[in-house]
């Protein structure tokens, strides 16, 4: 079955899927932190939705935005302690399967300069994360604020209208499309399904980006197969800025996605190496950037 994620590698670079479907590349530890931090977004999403049950209406915008905040700082800890144990724990594995040389000798000051390379990409995410969060906490206080004054209501009276009746990371597989997928979120609100794609970088000016708008419409094609309904909205959330961006699933969306769809199968399937452009800005960061260069 062809992936999603698949499908958002294409759309960043066919020749890096080529690449990804037909060399052994290691990526196991990217995608472990950022499957976590995507998981621990939706977490924080949880806790937020339990602490505005217990908001006041009386409460001023800095005691709605402490009550908010309770919780959160504990599970930003924990979730970077597991990350940075099982990060640890990875590298001790690979050292004592690496092969070493007899006259091979092993710099220390190598190792921990390393080591203080990684430690500070982590700490990197984790101040960009509290950023984002706090962003999002600030911005969720001043709503819940003026929503409670116009409706004079309690934080639990309005919840549904932050945090609607949703499923996260939901699993669907379309035997018929041979498409399987995680979707972030699931809104569900009276009978009709809306897809939520989470995104933690910085958006578009306007708009979503070509690989978030190809997810959006493979989500909604997943949904329609799961629950036996027409999706013709779905949504990307730029998490950085607190932005929801709309994508409309019309006839186009579909047909672009198909044509899309056809030619991943011809790389992953058949092995056919795609003809792209090089030398472009997001080429400088490419694992695959020498290999492309051989090419």
């Amino acid at each position: 079955m062809i992936s999603v994620s698949t499908i958002k590698s294409y759309m960043f670079c066919p020749l890096k899927l080529y690449f990804q479907s037909n060399i052994d590349g290691d990526v196991e530890e990217d995608y472990f932190i950022s499957k976590t931090l995507k998981d621990l977004r939706i977490d924080i999403q949880d806790i937020l939705h339990k602490n505005l049950r217990h908001i006041k209406k009386d409460m001023d915008e800095n005691e709605i935005e402490k009550r908010l905040s309770i919780g959160i700082n504990n599970q930003i800890k924990t979730t970077f302690d597991i990350i940075e144990e099982i990060n640890e724990k990875n590298k001790e594995e690979d050292e004592e399967e690496k092969p070493k040389k007899e006259d091979e000798i092993e710099f220390i000051d190598k190792k921990d300069e390393k080591k203080e390379d990684e430690d500070g990409e982590l700490n990197k995410l984790k101040k960009e994360l509290i950023n984002e969060i706090n962003l999002n906490i600030k911005i969720l206080s001043l709503k819940v604020a003026q929503s409670m004054k116009v409706l004079d209501k309690d934080g639990g009276e309005i919840q549904n209208l932050f945090f609607p009746t949703s499923m996260y990371n939901y699993l669907i597989r379309d035997i018929g499309l041979d498409l399987i997928g995680v979707i972030d979120k699931i809104e569900v609100e009276k009978g009709n399904y809306f897809p939520i794609s989470l995104k933690s970088s910085n958006p578009p000016v306007n708009g979503v980006w070509d690989g978030d708008f190809m997810e959006a419409i493979a989500n909604a094609l997943l949904i329609e197969q799961e629950f036996n309904t027409y999706v013709t909205v779905a949504y990307v959330d730029y998490l950085k800025i607190a932005s929801r961006r709309t994508v409309i699933i019309d006839t186009d969306a579909r047909k672009s996605f198909f044509k899309v769809l056809t030619n991943v199968n011809k790389i992953i399937e058949k092995g056919e190496i795609p003809t792209v452009k090089t030398g472009l800005k997001k080429c400088e960061n490419c694992e695959y950037k020498e290999l492309c260069d051989n090419s």
